[in-house]
């Protein structure tokens, strides 16, 4: 600094700040510092900015828009943080207290067979939608079967979500090679009542004499899909009068719903059929994307990424929509 009064007169308060820090002892000489620290970090400019000093209003526009076209919004904030000389958006975002959910891991089913080895031991799920999902599990195992589950083996960043669902930990998928190899011995069938309505083919577990079950089951003709170990072809195979588990009536008393098919899936790589979703808590109309991103993600999370221009998108009964738009649209 310069030798000016001014000048002077900041060097001494910033030595004298510093000697605070440094020397404090005690519990309140420590909340104190905590304190101090933190004023420093959000709200003042500790590293000054790289970014050149701009010559005028339009150049401070083009800056924001080539941010804006890359998808950078909360680098918006940054640079206008920077030249304002104030601490920057991502600092004051330290402050936010963390989401109040996160990814718990529930122990997984084990199908039979070969399936067995692929299954991953733990499954993740969104920690206030385990209780519905332990419930439907349990209620599946009381035929004698099981619900194997797979999800990724680590929580999805936000970047790398597919949709609002996956955004949001409320989609899993039942394990798909515990199905469709040989339905007469499958954990999983992809099946249908014979003589019923076109399609509508659902997942359904299929009893283990292994396992002791405390509930009966209806004897039911049943068609079911497999794949064809040659070609990969989808093919229809008569299962006849057997006992099979509908997953969908468990999945919906505990949140959640499971999918139906109405043409079997083409390749190994369609998983469409697998999937299971939980609308618990998701009320038509009401609940927002905003809301419910925000439970998982952090708000500088959720601005910069690609649901930001989505965030007030409501719950439709089937799919997050622009608000005003046609349900299912």
């Amino acid at each position: 600094m310069d030798d000016t009064p001014i000048g002077t007169a900041e060097d001494r308060a910033l030595d004298a700040l510093v000697s605070v820090i440094q020397s404090s002892a005690g519990p309140a000489a420590a909340e104190a510092q905590a304190l101090l620290l933190r004023r420093l970090a959000l709200d003042g400019d500790i590293i000054p900015t790289r970014m050149p000093a701009v010559l005028n209003v339009t150049e401070a526009a083009g800056y924001l828009n080539l941010l804006d076209t890359l998808g950078q919004r909360q680098a918006m904030l940054d640079v206008l943080s920077g030249a304002l000389g104030v601490a920057s958006a991502s600092a004051r975002s330290l402050s936010d207290a963390p989401p109040p959910l996160a990814m718990a891991p529930l122990a997984n089913d084990r199908p039979v067979g070969a399936a067995a080895s692929t299954a991953p031991s733990n499954v993740l799920v969104r920690a206030d939608l385990v209780a519905g999902l332990v419930a439907a599990r349990d209620a599946v195992r009381a035929y004698g079967a099981v619900l194997p589950l797979w999800s990724p083996p680590a929580p999805l960043p936000l970047a790398q979500a597919a949709d609002e669902l996956d955004a949001i930990g409320r989609r899993l998928r039942v394990l798909p090679t515990a199905a469709l190899a040989d339905p007469t011995t499958d954990s999983l069938v992809l099946a249908r009542p014979v003589g019923g309505l076109p399609g509508g083919y659902t997942v359904m577990a299929r009893p283990d004499p292994a396992i002791a079950a405390t509930a009966t089951l209806p004897d039911v003709e049943y068609e079911s899909v497999a794949r064809d170990a040659a070609t990969g072809a989808p093919v229809t195979v008569e299962l006849g009068v057997t006992k099979l588990v509908p997953l969908v009536p468990p999945l919906s008393a505990g949140g959640w719903r499971g999918a139906v098919t109405d043409a079997p899936p083409l390749t190994a790589s369609d998983l469409g059929w697998t999937q299971i979703v939980a609308v618990s808590g998701l009320l038509p109309g009401v609940t927002r994307l905003r809301d419910e991103l925000l439970l998982l993600h952090s708000t500088a999370e959720a601005g910069d990424s690609v649901f930001a221009a989505k965030l007030d998108w409501v719950w439709d009964g089937a799919a997050f929509t622009a608000p005003g738009s046609p349900a299912g649209s």
